[in-house]
């Protein structure tokens, strides 16, 4: 016997099969929600400000809500203009000692992910 398969991927020895278990009910079992979520934040560093933007990805637990940061954007602003990153690091360093641009960096991103989480409604219950 030739079994023919249909464009949509089905054998045609089962197809007639397939058309009387469309009566069956169908039962939704589970729903999984989440959320993308982006979070912006600025401070006022006197000299230049910060603008971070913190990128989640939240979903709904019976308990409340697993969040999760996964990248968190820092860009630099000078008198209210954008810098390029490469040149605020270069800047920075010579105005505060080379090699000193990383821990500021890591030392910004863990404050702004620290207050994302404190203002974020998505909590664990």
């Amino acid at each position: 016997m030739v079994t023919k398969i249909t464009s949509n991927g089905f054998d045609s020895r089962t197809s007639a099969n397939l058309k009387l278990n469309k009566m069956s009910k169908i039962k939704k079992v589970d729903e999984f929600v989440s959320y993308s979520i982006s979070t912006t934040f600025t401070k006022d560093l006197d000299l230049f400000q910060v603008k971070a933007t913190v990128w989640s990805y939240v979903n709904e637990r019976e308990n409340g809500y697993n969040n999760e940061i996964t990248e968190t954007e820092l860009r630099f602003f000078l008198n209210g203009k954008h810098c390029n990153g490469l040149g605020f690091r270069e800047l920075y360093e010579k105005l505060f000692g080379a090699n000193k641009f990383n821990k500021f960096r890591d030392d910004l991103i863990v404050e702004f992910e620290e207050e994302y989480f404190k203002q974020s409604p998505y909590k664990i219950k």
